[in-house]
C-alpha cells in the first residue's frame, strides 16, 4: 500500500509505518517533509487530491489540527481517498473543552465539576479553546487571574489531583479499539477503566461519529474513579503491538470489532 502522511509524526510511528509487510512507499505532504521521504507540495486541497490520485496513494494519515480545522477530512471524504483523522465536527472535543464536557455530561461520563462559585480552594480556571489551566489557592489569585484573561471564554472547574492516564484509541465509524502502554493498575481501577471503555464505545457509537481516526482520552484516578480530562485529536499511538498498517486498513473497513 501507498501511505500518505501529512503533520508531525514521532520516528517511532515511520518505523511502524516502515516495518509493515503492508507498506509499499511512503509520501508526505508537510512543509520540510520527512528525510528519506518523498515531499508532495500543493497550493490547495484538491491539488493534494489529485497528487495523491496520480500517486495512486491507498492511506492518507493526517495530525495536524490546523488542517482538521480546515476541512482536510471532508474534502478527503468527497474524493473516496482513505484517510485517518478526525473530522471538524469531532475536532471540538480538543479545541471546545465546553463543548466535550457537555457530551460527557450527557452520557454520564465522568468528568472534573464545572463550578459557578468556589466554596473552597484550590480551583482551577480553565480557557475553553486552549489547553490554559490555572490552579488558584485564594480569592484574590482567583479574580487576578480571571482579570488576565478577560478577553478569553473561562470557566472554573473543582481541583483533581491523582494518577494520570492517557487512553489512545482509533475510532472506525462503528468500533473503537484502545492502545495503552502496560500499567500496573489495581483491580477496582480495572473494573472503573473497562466501564469508562464501555460508556465512550457508546457515546461515539449513539453520536453516529463520522469519522475514522485517532484519539487521546486524558483521564486521571479521581474519589476512586476514573474521569476524562480532556482530549487530544492529532496522536498516533506508539505502543502498537500489533501491524499498524493493518491495524489502518481494519479500520477503513470497519473491522476493529473483529480482534
Amino acid at each position: 500500500m501507498n501511505i500518505l502522511i501529512t503533520g508531525n509524526f514521532s520516528e517511532n510511528i515511520i518505523d511502524l509505518l516502515k516495518k509493515s509487510k503492508y507498506t509499499e512507499k511512503i509520501y508526505t505532504a508537510k512543509d520540510g517533509g520527512i528525510e528519506g521521504f518523498p515531499n508532495i507540495s500543493y497550493a490547495n486541497f484538491d491539488e493534494l487530491i489529485q497528487k495523491a490520485i496520480d500517486l495512486k496513494i491507498d492511506i492518507a494519515i493526517n495530525t495536524d489540527v490546523n488542517l482538521i480545522g480546515q476541512g482536510i477530512a471532508e474534502v478527503f471524504e468527497q474524493s473516496r481517498i482513505n484517510l485517518i483523522s478526525v473530522n471538524k465536527k469531532w475536532l471540538n472535543l480538543e479545541t471546545s473543552r465546553l463543548s466535550a464536557k457537555k457530551l460527557l455530561d450527557y452520557y454520564k461520563i465522568n468528568n472534573p465539576k464545572i463550578l459557578k462559585i468556589p466554596s473552597d480552594f484550590p480551583v482551577v480556571i480553565k480557557t475553553d479553546s486552549t489547553k490554559e489551566d490555572f490552579t488558584v489557592f485564594s480569592m484574590d489569585e482567583l479574580l487576578k487571574t480571571m482579570e488576565s484573561l478577560r478577553n478569553k471564554t473561562i470557566f472554573l472547574e473543582e481541583f483533581t489531583e491523582g494518577e494520570t492516564f492517557k487512553l489512545l484509541a482509533v475510532w472506525d465509524r462503528k468500533n473503537i479499539k484502545y492502545f495503552y502502554a502496560e500499567t500496573p493498575l489495581t483491580e477496582v481501577q480495572e473494573d472503573r477503566l473497562d466501564l469508562l471503555k464501555t460508556k465512550l464505545n457508546f457515546m461515539f457509537s449513539d453520536e453516529k461519529a463520522d469519522f475514522t481516526g485517532f484519539l487521546t482520552i486524558n483521564i486521571i484516578w479521581y474519589r476512586n474513579d476514573w474521569y476524562v480530562k480532556d482530549f487530544e485529536t492529532g496522536t498516533v499511538p506508539e505502543n502498537i503491538d500489533m501491524d499498524l498498517v493493518y491495524v489502518l486498513n481494519s479500520a477503513i473497513y470497519q473491522k476493529l470489532g473483529e480482534g
